[in-house]
């Protein structure tokens, strides 16, 4: 790469041309220049050259000396890029942390749908599903995936993802973390939901060398599917790791949130819980206490929750029989 090509790319971090043509003269230089010193390297017009030395050292990437004949110099190259990485980093969790708190996702319909091809490109989509999830994760894998994905994993699970993790066909399942995993023999289906509002799957390919997932935001599908996962897959699998007495358990699907209240209430745990859900038209926030399930499979699966004022019965984000339809639960053990 010719050297103007490498100091052009300077524009990414909002420098103009001159400001780039500055900055390459008194770095190439490596020493303090005057003014006319650097417009007789440049070409620079000496009206404009006091102007622009006053931006790039507000953009800091230049200094100014303080004495009577100034003399600049370029910030080093090292110092620039840490200074903007740790920005950038500092940006993009401010911005991700808002974009959560005022995004209403469950306001926002979509019927997005796209096919993913080829091996390596399924699990990318895959990483990157389970690297930005917030609250839950519904996981089926060959058992030859799962070294693959376990990095990503351990991340999800460090950050309060609740994970539930199904490996087909490997007995051998080295994993520490606090995740719900289950091993199941047979043909794998792989697929990932995550925080219930996309998903992936596997599906059949024409050609037996060649690998395709259907990528989804349907609300709809993503009920089926989760229901899917529950019924024929989770429920039949080997329990491996399961609910552990940790604090703060998040929840989206409404029959996970059931199993961990079964689970405990059965062991005379108390559990207190905060729901986001719909009361009717309403978005709520219930806090309480939970007090029993009721479950049909394939039908219904219901918790109730006594708050301050009265008892609500919590369902699903499809449901239609109960007074709350859950967006999100978090729950604690007393």
């Amino acid at each position: 790469m010719e050297k103007e090509d490498i100091f052009n790319g300077l524009s990414k971090l909002g420098l103009t041309g001159y400001e780039i043509k500055i900055y390459e003269t008194l770095i190439l230089a490596g020493k303090a220049m005057t003014s006319t010193e650097v417009v007789k390297l440049t070409g620079i017009p000496q009206p404009r050259i006091y102007d622009l030395f006053s931006t790039l050292v507000k953009k800091g990437f230049i200094e100014e000396s303080i004495d009577k004949h100034k003399k600049y110099r370029a910030v080093p190259i090292s110092n620039i890029f840490k200074r903007e990485k740790e920005w950038l980093e500092s940006y993009s969790i401010n911005i991700q942390r808002y974009v959560e708190n005022k995004k209403i996702y469950e306001n926002i319909p979509t019927n997005f749908l796209s096919l993913f091809e080829g091996e390596k490109d399924i699990i990318n989509k895959t990483l990157s599903m389970i690297e930005n999830a917030n609250k839950e994760l519904m996981i089926s894998i060959a058992g030859d995936k799962y070294d693959i994905l376990k990095g990503s994993i351990e991340s999800a699970y460090k950050r309060g993802v609740t994970v539930a993790l199904l490996v087909f066909n490997k007995h051998k399942i080295d994993f520490d973390g606090n995740i719900l995993l289950r091993n199941i023999d047979g043909k794998p289906t792989e697929l990932v939901v995550s925080d219930r509002r996309s998903g992936l799957i596997n599906i059949e390919s024409k050609s037996r060398n060649k690998k395709n997932s259907l990528y989804f935001e349907e609300d709809n599908f993503i009920h089926v599917i989760s229901y899917y996962f529950n019924q024929s897959l989770w429920q039949n699998a080997k329990i491996l790791k399961d609910f552990t007495t940790k604090n703060d358990n998040k929840f989206c699907n409404i029959w996970l949130a059931c199993d961990f209240i079964d689970f405990f209430l059965s062991k005379n745990f108390s559990i207190s819980g905060e729901i986001r859900g719909y009361y009717h038209d309403d978005l709520r926030i219930i806090k309480g206490n939970i007090i029993k399930t009721e479950r049909l499979p394939f039908v219904r699966n219901t918790f109730y929750i006594e708050a301050k004022d009265r008892i609500y019965s919590v369902g699903g984000k499809t449901s239609n029989l109960e007074d709350i339809k859950m967006l999100f639960g978090n729950f604690n053990l007393l």
